[in-house]
């Protein structure tokens, strides 16, 4: 029987996308795709930046968690691919979204020092 760790990692494989962070200094908006890094560590790169999650068809599963990197009081607008606001992640803050299917979710947000 696999580990929950080995379980996890067979699912995120499973899911579409890559394991593993992409670390990433924004010059405008990022949008993601579903065979993107799960963990998106981000520096908004000097002003507040827009995120844009995969649609939500074709997506049930998914999630994404966006770590707010920057260096000052710059703010991560996470949006749906309709435009829509899901959530901000201000700076030393991480968020879990996750899709249903047909709308995506902020789970939760955390707030602590990114390194």
């Amino acid at each position: 029987m696999p580990s929950p760790f080995h379980t996890r990692v067979i699912a995120t494989q499973m899911a579409g996308g890559s394991p593993g962070i992409n670390v990433e200094t924004l010059a405008g908006t990022k949008t993601l795709v579903d065979s993107d890094k799960r963990h998106q560590r981000l520096d908004p790169g000097g002003s507040a930046r827009d995120v844009v999650l995969p649609a939500e068809e074709g997506s049930q599963g998914r999630e994404f968690w966006i770590w707010n990197a920057a260096d000052g009081s710059e703010d991560i607008t996470v949006k749906n691919d309709a435009a829509s606001t899901i959530g901000t992640v201000s700076q030393n803050e991480g968020a879990l979204y996750v899709c249903d299917g047909s709308a995506w979710v902020m789970v939760f947000i955390m707030t602590g020092a990114i390194a």
